[in-house]
């Protein structure tokens, strides 16, 4: 009688151990911007996409923000019928009229993160800009910040925007509700001016908090689709004029609302750091040597992955082996299994804890680099600077239509000079 040979249980999480391929598994990296006054909804909205419970919520009627800084949260979301899964980065930026960040800081910090993102080539996906539909009316604010919307992502771009009303229902007027959907939708100086920009017109959608399939469908149309932010064409591109954040689109209208406090009286130390920040340049040289920092830690958490990987394969595939050939005595290298998974999960712990402390130490020399370059003047901005595409002056040219690449003639040829730098250092040449 033919000896039996035993029975053997394979861990859930040991089977199918074929190293995942293009074909199996397609995961594409998109970044999308939620903005908003503070008090809008945004941290709502994507705990509800992300089903994270522990984020942070602002209590209803609370005007300070919860949210301080540019925050990253993920949801991956699969495409139906294909082998992609769309890893979304959810950018939570601090609220606008916030009494505990004023305008210019939160601007400077999400200028920073989609500056950076886009120097990565992380360009940005979509912009979501949320609005609390139980406001009577938008306000002041409101409106300085739709401009600030409009100006940072250039007018050419706003089919990238959605345009989200929150908190339906939280009134007992809905018949109010729905008259303020309209108004907002038809007056210019709201939402009317990006809703009807020709064939680049931004789109408009509610929130419902209680379908996370419907605050999905709100995403869903930007995962196909990647664009350059004009804030960062004005400020990083090198083939443009590399704007201080004032003289920026977007940065001249927290300008306005500097001079304004300053006729106000405001306090001295109040206007001088709104000053430093809006005289600031992108840093390319603290940028350069993050980005070095940051692309070793990435060969190394890959390096770490394989050889996770590789491990995993040996401990199943030895423990096969031994089995077949000693009939069951050999099962017991299973028993490797659950020490090397200890030692897995803090290597991964290990390399994400780098990864976000480099992040941190980054963001923190770059806001306490409050050197600006040649300073902030608002009368030299008001009457020298760009203010449109129609305004350029016979001492620049336009030498691409892909972005603003607005470069003074007279320096073409060392700007040809840093963008062949720039090439030989992506392509890995000494």
């Amino acid at each position: 009688m033919p000896v039996q040979k035993p029975a053997m249980a394979v861990p859930m999480s040991q089977r199918n151990l074929r190293p995942p391929t293009t074909a199996q598994k397609d995961i594409r990296e998109i970044y999308i911007l939620v903005m908003g006054l503070t008090g809008a909804g945004k941290s709502t909205f994507i705990s509800v996409v992300t089903e994270d419970s522990t984020i942070p919520i602002g209590d209803p009627g609370d005007l300070d923000s919860v949210t301080d800084k540019v925050q990253d949260y993920i949801v991956n979301i699969p495409l139906r019928g294909s082998n992609i899964i769309y890893e979304v980065h959810l950018i939570d930026s601090p609220g606008f009229d916030d009494g505990t960040v004023a305008d210019c800081k939160v601007l400077t910090r999400i200028a920073d993160f989609v500056n950076t993102h886009y120097k990565l080539k992380n360009t940005l996906a979509g912009v979501l800009y949320l609005h609390d539909i139980t406001k009577a009316k938008m306000g002041g604010v409101g409106e300085r910040n739709l401009r600030m919307l409009e100006n940072m992502v250039g007018n050419d771009k706003w089919d990238n925007c959605t345009l989200v009303t929150t908190k339906w229902g939280c009134t007992t007027d809905p018949i109010g509700e729905e008259a303020r959907e309209k108004k907002l939708m038809n007056k210019d100086n709201y939402f009317g001016e990006m809703l009807h920009n020709g064939d680049r017109t931004a789109s408009m959608m509610r929130f419902d908090p209680k379908s996370k399939g419907r605050a999905l469908d709100i995403i869903k149309p930007h995962l196909k689709r990647n664009f350059e932010p004009l804030i960062s064409r004005e400020m990083v591109d090198p083939q443009g004029p590399m704007l201080s954040l004032g003289e920026t689109s977007a940065g001249r209208i927290v300008a306005d609302q500097l001079e304004a406090l300053e006729k106000m009286g405001t306090e001295l130390k109040e206007v001088s750091e709104s000053r430093q920040l809006l005289g600031r340049k992108f840093d390319v040289m603290l940028f350069e040597k993050y980005k070095t920092k940051r692309d070793k830690l990435m060969r190394e958490q890959k390096f770490h992955r394989a050889g996770r990987w590789a491990t995993r394969t040996a401990i199943v595939g030895g423990a096969i082996a031994a089995t077949v050939v000693t009939f069951g005595p050999g099962a017991s290298a299973f028993a490797l299994e659950p020490a090397y998974e200890t030692y897995a999960m803090k290597q991964r712990t290990d390399d994400k804890d780098n990864m976000a402390k480099l992040e941190k130490d980054y963001e923190q020399e770059n806001q306490a680099n409050l050197s600006p370059t040649g300073g902030y003047d608002a009368q030299w901005l008001r009457d020298k600077k760009i203010k449109s595409m129609d305004d350029l002056s016979d001492n620049y040219s336009m030498r691409s239509l892909s972005s603003l690449d607005l470069t003074p003639v007279g320096t073409v040829a060392e700007s040809a000079t840093e963008v062949a730098s720039f090439a030989i250092k992506d392509a890995g040449i000494p």
